[in-house]
């Protein structure tokens, strides 16, 4: 038997479907925003693993990458460095880098999401002059969806920004935030937005930053933080926010050395998060340049490790993986993520070898539904006893099976990996 695709939208199904994925009520999100320095290329060995004892330190619900180099790449993120992290991670669909396709240093940004906490609803990106801004249109995975709620949507934008000084790179960097504040104008002016990356700026008063921060610009950004000063300066004060570079020197030829001396690297929000009296907002305290406590200013990341709470293996982890660090940044919610309890057979089980389906403990009849991670219903047929299911003409990703007993009722679900 082959499955019959008849695709249909219906995001409020996917919080009835996923009792197999049910998670317990939290009261934030945690958003990592990493430069990866050109991964997995390189002559370190075996960065995914140091990548995974980063991320299983921080775990993180959102994962905002820069500099990845391939799908490969990716890939090798979600499935090794996030396979020990607690939930259930996605990535998004990895496209090389769209503008500028004459370089010959192509970089691209992706997202790794938790499955737990959000759902990915679309995915595009808009051409710049130096490298793509990826926009990610997510929604959070709240129990009130089943009772009729209205989704909850996220909008989440990563960047690299031109890199070094001057003015041909300053209007470059300034080009580039113009393509975002102009998008911001195409999405409901109430959204929850994350704006994050690279920005390579130096100071507060870059025309990129102001452009980006413009009070007149549809969905007004604000920094967290609000820090502003020139970041490269020895006088500028909150030397804890600076985020490149971890290295005096570099190491196997790549990336930059000079200590950490800058701050190029950003998560920024929309104004409606900082209100303290939003169901989804900001925990301005939570924001940190992973590892840095301010004394190791033009030093290694690794001689930051008096008083730190971040424990030495870290921050050596960090100075290995790459030439900045990672920004970190939590997110309150009045919401209960999750999906509702369902009941289930408890001898039945859906078993699945990468082409079949099948279902096993269970002796009549039922129902069986194909669900893309988006909710869209990808397959549905009856499932007599004994019999198995074909899965053709399926793109690789997660997908929700469903299996309904056709005598009592009852429902079974599982995630399961196409690859």
């Amino acid at each position: 038997m082959s499955i019959n695709f008849a695709p249909m939208r219906n995001l409020l199904f996917i919080c009835l479907l996923l009792s197999s994925l049910s998670s317990e009520a939290q009261s934030d999100i945690r958003v990592m925003c990493y430069n990866v320095l050109n991964f997995p290329q390189g002559f370190m060995p075996d960065r995914e693993d140091t990548l995974k004892k980063i991320v299983e330190y921080v775990e993180p619900d959102l994962l905002l990458i820069q500099e990845l180099k391939s799908e490969l790449g990716l890939q090798m993120i979600l499935e090794e460095s996030f396979a020990d992290v607690p939930g259930s991670f996605a990535s998004a669909e990895y496209v090389s880098q769209q503008s500028n396709q004459g370089t010959s240093w192509p970089l691209q940004q992706a997202l790794i999401y938790n499955t737990d906490v959000f759902g990915l609803a679309e995915e595009r990106l808009k051409i710049t002059p130096v490298r793509d801004i990826n926009i990610y249109k997510l929604f959070l995975q709240d129990q009130e969806l089943a009772m009729g709620a209205d989704t909850t949507y996220m909008y989440v934008f990563v960047t690299h920004l031109k890199s070094s000084q001057g003015d041909n790179n300053e209007q470059l960097r300034l080009e580039s935030a113009e393509v975002f504040t102009t998008e911001l104008a195409n999405i409901p002016s109430d959204s929850y937005v994350l704006f994050g990356g690279d920005f390579n700026v130096y100071s507060s008063n870059e025309p990129a930053y102001q452009e980006i921060l413009a009070n007149d610009n549809a969905i007004v950004m604000e920094d967290p933080i609000d820090a502003p000063g020139s970041w490269t300066s020895s006088s500028y004060p909150f030397k804890e926010i600076l985020t490149q570079s971890t290295r005096v020197s570099e190491i196997y030829g790549d990336g930059a050395g000079g200590g950490l001396d800058d701050r190029f690297d950003f998560i920024l929000c929309s104004a409606n998060m900082k209100d303290p009296s939003s169901p989804v907002r900001v925990d301005i305290d939570s924001y940190k340049a992973l590892g840095n406590n301010g004394d190791c200013y033009n030093l290694n990341i690794t001689q930051c490790d008096e008083n730190n709470e971040v424990p030495y293996g870290i921050l050596l982890a960090m100075y290995y993986m790459s030439d900045h660090l990672p920004v970190v940044m939590d997110i309150d919610l009045d919401l209960t993520l999750g999906q509702p309890e369902i009941a289930s057979t408890p001898s039945a089980s859906i078993k699945w070898n990468q082409q079949e389906l099948w279902i096993e403990g269970h002796t009549g009849n039922g129902n069986i539904e194909v669900y893309s991670a988006l909710g869209s219903l990808v397959g549905n047929f009856n499932l007599p006893y004994g019999q198995r299911v074909l899965l053709q003409g399926m793109r690789p990703g997660m997908y929700i099976v469903r299996f309904r007993d056709s005598e009592n009722n009852q429902i079974i679900s599982e995630k399961i990996y196409l690859k």
